[in-house]
């Protein structure tokens, strides 16, 4: 018990180190624009259309042999259909053809190259001011804590009541159509260390499957808009920012959440419970903490998060966001591993560290100029602090121009990790099209 006490301590002690140190949540966020570009066929036809094409050229060193180097490729095209009948009822069709050339560091079994059709999205929605129901194929999160962000066949359910607000979501996740499937838009560029990242998900229904809700409790508010619009494509990460001058709890959440499924896929169930608190702070600051309890057979655990935020205003309209975040676990059973399968965190932009990869530390800092090519620049970082002490570092300089439809992004990444023999760089342009 002591061990486990001083653990935390010195845990806690590091979160302080840095925050002082004002090193600043490191994933990168989805690019792509379909969502914002649905366009009517005709002013009196209630069907709306997309596409979106996307070519990410690039190169990377060799992890093996600083000299070395290879290049990256990948495209996709992307299209969408969106019905709407009775204004609240709601058909969408997303599917899309894939094609890519991996790195050539992936090992010689695996295949380099390959060529994909396929359906995203296909799911019936129906919205109004207190309720929104999603029925099909779709992507959905759940909660405030890395949990569930996953394209699932299944129910995603949000009702508004007052000052509360109740989610549910429930459904099988397979490979085929998972995030981490065949239409993820850079998962087989880099290939370092080959990590498979559908090996546990189904191949069929019922294989993989998850059930859970979530309670929130706005204290000063009636919410009218569902949490689950946070994933919507067109998602602006420099908007709405907190503002409290004062300590005010923003949000208050409750998650009970359970995974289970056939047992060669899901041999134990998994429970979990957690709770989590959105605070306003003074100076503009923004805190998320909370935690979740596992409840696994030989595998119990507690995470928790703290994250810290603030958004800057500037008077000639730009806007910087700033974010620091520590994601910690506590083992209950010996060496205990947190596992829920469909957290998908992808934190990096090459290794994409993931929940099973705790305790992390991510820090970002994005800025948006004011200008008519809606430029943005950001640098971000996470780090591991126990096993392989993979550390990642990502720069992004993004413009958007041609009135929105052409948006193009460079990155560039540095990587050490204990899982190779020498640090290793990658540099590649996405460049993506859409009407």
């Amino acid at each position: 018990m002591l061990k486990s006490h001083s653990k935390l301590i010195s845990r806690l002690a590091f979160l302080l180190v840095m925050l002082v140190s004002n090193v600043a949540y490191a994933q990168m966020e989805c690019r792509s624009t379909l969502g914002a570009h649905l366009t009517p066929f005709y002013k009196e036809v209630p069907i709306l259309w997309a596409i979106e094409g996307t070519m990410a050229p690039g190169i990377m060193t060799s992890p093996y042999n600083s000299t070395d180097f290879t290049k990256l490729n990948g495209g996709m095209i992307l299209a969408a259909l969106d019905f709407t009948i009775a204004k609240k009822h709601n058909l969408y069709l997303e599917g899309g053809y894939k094609n890519w050339i991996t790195s050539d560091f992936v090992p010689d079994e695996e295949t380099h190259s390959a060529r994909h059709f396929g359906m995203r999205q296909v799911f019936y929605s129906y919205g109004s001011e207190s309720f929104n129901v999603k029925a099909g194929l779709h992507e959905t999160k759940l909660g405030s804590f890395p949990i569930v962000d996953e394209r699932v066949l299944g129910v995603s359910i949000d009702k508004n009541m007052g000052a509360f607000e109740l989610n549910l979501r429930g459904g099988t996740v397979m490979k085929n159509f998972a995030r981490m499937g065949v239409f993820c838009s850079n998962r087989h560029l880099y290939g370092i260390i080959s990590p498979n990242y559908t090996e546990n998900l189904g191949k069929k229904p019922g294989d993989t499957n998850f059930a859970g809700m979530t309670i929130n409790w706005v204290p000063d508010k009636k919410q009218s808009q569902s949490r689950l619009e946070e994933s919507d494509n067109s998602f602006d990460e420099f908007s709405n920012p907190a503002q409290n001058q004062s300590f005010k709890f923003t949000n208050i959440q409750v998650l009970v959440y359970d995974e289970f499924g056939r047992e060669n896929r899901i041999p134990d169930n998994k429970f979990y419970i957690g709770a989590f608190a959105d605070i306003g702070i003074p100076y503009g600051l923004t805190v998320k903490t909370g935690t979740v309890y596992q409840n696994l057979k030989e595998n119990n655990s507690l995470v928790y998060i703290a994250d810290f935020g603030k958004m800057l205003t500037w008077q000639n309209g730009s806007a910087t966001k700033l974010n620091i975040a520590y994601l910690g676990k506590l083992d209950i059973s010996d060496n205990s591993i947190y596992q829920p399968l469909f957290s998908n965190l992808f934190l990096g932009e090459i290794m994409r560290l993931d929940v099973f990869d705790f305790p992390l530390w991510t820090a970002e800092i994005n800025h948006k100029f004011h200008s008519k090519l809606k430029f943005h620049t950001g640098i971000k970082m996470i780090g591991q602090i126990e096993n392989q002490h993979t550390n990642e570092q990502d720069l992004e300089i993004g413009l958007t121009t041609l009135k929105n439809h052409l948006k193009i992004t460079l990155i560039g990444s540095r990587v050490h990790t204990m899982l190779t023999p020498e640090d290793f760089y990658m540099i590649r342009t996405e460049i993506r099209l859409a009407f």
